[in-house]
């Protein structure tokens, strides 16, 4: 299971159901508008979409103030430009996006309208709409307006060509015409494709191949390399650098030893030169840190440093003091830290473990020296900082202040109107891309404003990344809610787990959506993959969920919970080892186990997987918070968290 990327996994839907959505929400607590005045929405809504909305209608009368009328605008138009277009619409249309330029629907309006105009012709408007875009889309509108217009660019064309992905399809005919000049030529071909297989897309690189003319066999024999990396060491010189240095790190991840025995042939071989060479080191350093092979720390001192402090390397570096850890070599840690950029040494990750090893090399003063302010902070490095002091957490709360003034100026804002609509309307997906665009550009205090206006609403996930991004982490309310109390409180106790570690599991994987899909398919509050699901359900002797039944937070809390519970048993009641189960699964986190009992710690900061290393760390400092919240006992993290042992015999998963 994979902790949840929000913002990928909202996705634009359509504005259908949004009355059967409405008899949920408590429309009174989000704001002042009246069911009956929402009810009208939907229906002038669906109207709109059907082709029989009249703004001249007494129900666009009733409608004209309310902040969701310019939605009732772009459906009507959208349906009156299918019917057929005209002067008069053009430029109604052209005035309502110059009006709306980031509403949601003004976007779907403009892309039909713009191809509408293609259609018919009009490239000087289709170029007067789109010259100033800056995605791929609308330069590639532009630039084939242009080339109707007798205007074109090979200049242009080429640079939209001669990318390593696929382009959409409104690129297509500035590629025709590309074609059609005679400058689509082997060389060009060539370079995409190049660019392709450096990118991992071996079917445009395979597609381009077929194109490449005289150029096709060096494509094929670049394809080949990258699909049987072991063939590398049979590459006659001449093999170009940069396919080189990529075929080499997959031959890395096919055969570690091999490759890297290998690496000085290949370097003299095909005259790779210094920054090609630097790459191949550090891959092999960070692939052997990561599987925690002895040798990563002789292979990251063969690594060009000064290359890796200038570019801030924080994963390769982090991986050279996490090497060092692993072995509990506290020297090299301790140098290793004291040469990282200020930038990275400044994290509170690095300030704990310079701590640390400096403790285990009997330098205490120092140690404390650095514990002690650590201790102080409301974080996972924190905590354990304060268990080596013996002291007992901070949690610095300090809530958003209520400022009437600074929420005036916020309220009266059209876009947070329209945000707070959709919201009661149960609308979330372009509830969230209005908020998205309203935050982007408030400041500060706004933000803060609409954080709270947010966690008021029931609307956690957008209050607590709203506060975030106000740089504002004090307010624990906000940050930490406690929704769903009786479903988690009861999964909890069903399943003799602490309430604080199911709310923590929850924050992290979904932020309190009970209905959001992740882009793998883990649904609800506590992300289910419907496999999971499915089995653990069997066990417990229920029914097969449907995806409705995992939107249902009573439901997929009882689940979620079972299945949490299970791997906690699985690992003798190791919580981290639980926790890193449900991110990365049992079976990889039993590839991940020490040779030698091992600190908890220890283990965690090595976990190989940055997702899964930073998602337990994130919910063992969550599980600390909500402990707090549901005026718990907080348990310190190093009585909490037990040691890692090499083998947890008897082992019952079925995951």
């Amino acid at each position: 299971m994979r902790a949840l990327l929000i913002s990928a996994a909202l996705v634009v839907t359509g504005l259908s159901a949004a009355s059967s959505a409405l008899a949920a929400v408590n429309a009174d607590a989000v704001s002042a508008y009246s069911d009956t005045t929402r009810q009208r929405f939907i229906r002038a809504l669906d109207a709109a979409r059907q082709g029989t909305f009249s703004s001249e209608s007494d129900l666009a009368y009733d409608l004209r103030n309310y902040p969701l009328y310019p939605y009732l605008t772009a459906a009507d138009l959208r349906g009156e430009l299918a019917r057929g277009a005209s002067a008069d619409l053009d430029t109604r249309i052209e005035a309502f996006l110059a009006d709306y330029p980031e509403l949601p629907p003004a976007s779907q309006l403009e892309s039909a309208w713009l191809d509408d105009l293609a259609e018919r012709g009009r490239w000087s408007e289709v170029l007067a709409q789109t010259q100033s875009k800056q995605s791929t889309t609308g330069q590639c509108r532009a630039a084939t307006a242009r080339i109707k217009m007798g205007r074109g660019s090979l200049a242009e064309a080429r640079t939209l060509y001669n990318v390593g992905k696929s382009q959409p399809s409104e690129c297509n005919p500035v590629f025709d015409w590309l074609a059609a000049q005679g400058a689509l030529d082997a060389g060009l071909i060539r370079s995409r494709a190049h660019k392709a297989l450096l990118a991992g897309d071996t079917g445009l690189a395979g597609y381009l191949a077929d194109q490449a003319g005289g150029d096709a066999p060096t494509v094929r024999e670049w394809l080949s390399l990258y699909n049987n990396p072991a063939g590398l060491m049979r590459a006659a010189p001449g093999l170009d650098d940069d396919v080189a240095v990529a075929v080499f790190k997959r031959y890395v991840l096919a055969a570690p030893e091999a490759a890297a025995d290998a690496l000085p042939e290949l370097v003299a071989r095909f005259g790779i030169d210094a920054k090609g060479k630097y790459e191949m080191q550090r891959y092999v350093a960070l692939l052997f840190a990561e599987e925690h092979r002895p040798e990563a720390q002789l292979w990251f001192a063969r690594v060009d440093h000064a290359r890796l402090n200038q570019a801030d390397d924080e994963h390769a570096l982090g991986w050279e003091v996490r090497a060092a850890i692993r072995d509990q070599r506290w020297p090299l840690v301790i140098d290793a830290i004291n040469q990282l950029p200020p930038a990275i040494a400044r994290d509170e990750e690095w300030r704990y473990w310079k701590a640390r090893a400096l403790a285990a090399t009997g330098q205490d003063q120092a140690a404390d020296a650095i514990y002690r302010p650590l201790a102080g902070e409301r974080a996972y490095h924190g905590y354990l900082a304060a268990d080596a002091l013996d002291q007992d957490y901070q949690f610095n709360e300090r809530r958003v202040p209520d400022d009437s003034a600074i929420a005036a100026r916020l309220e009266a804002r059209p876009g947070y109107a329209r945000a707070r609509e959709l919201h009661a309307l149960g609308m979330d997906s372009y509830a969230y891309l209005e908020w998205q665009a309203l935050m982007a550009r408030l400041p500060q205090d706004e933000q803060m404003q609409a954080a709270r206006r947010a966690y008021e609403w029931q609307w956690y996930a957008r209050a607590i990344l709203t506060l975030a991004d106000a740089d504002y982490w004090d307010d624990l309310d906000i940050r930490y809610p406690t929704p769903y109390s009786a479903d988690v409180r009861a999964a909890a106790a069903a399943n003799d787990l602490d309430p604080a570690f199911v709310y923590a599991i929850v924050r992290t994987e979904s932020l309190f959506q009970p209905t959001v899909r992740s882009p793998v398919g883990a649904r609800g509050l506590m992300q289910l993959m419907p496999g999971t699901a499915d089995l653990v359900a069997r066990q417990m002797g229920r029914a097969k969920p449907t995806s409705r039944d995992l939107n249902d937070p009573g439901e997929n809390t009882t689940l979620g919970a079972r299945y949490l519970s299970d791997m906690v048993a699985d690992w003798h009641g190791n919580i981290a080892l639980a926790t890193a189960s449900y991110n990365a699964g049992p079976r990889k986190v039993a590839q991940w186990l020490p040779e030698t009992t091992m600190p908890p710690d220890i283990w965690i900061a090595t976990i190989p997987y940055t997702e899964t290393r930073e998602y337990v760390q994130r919910v063992m400092s969550h599980m600390t918070v909500f402990q707090h919240r549901l005026s718990e006992s907080v348990t310190p993290l190093a009585s909490r968290i037990d040691s890692v042992r090499p083998a947890y015999p008897d082992r019952q998963t079925n995951f």
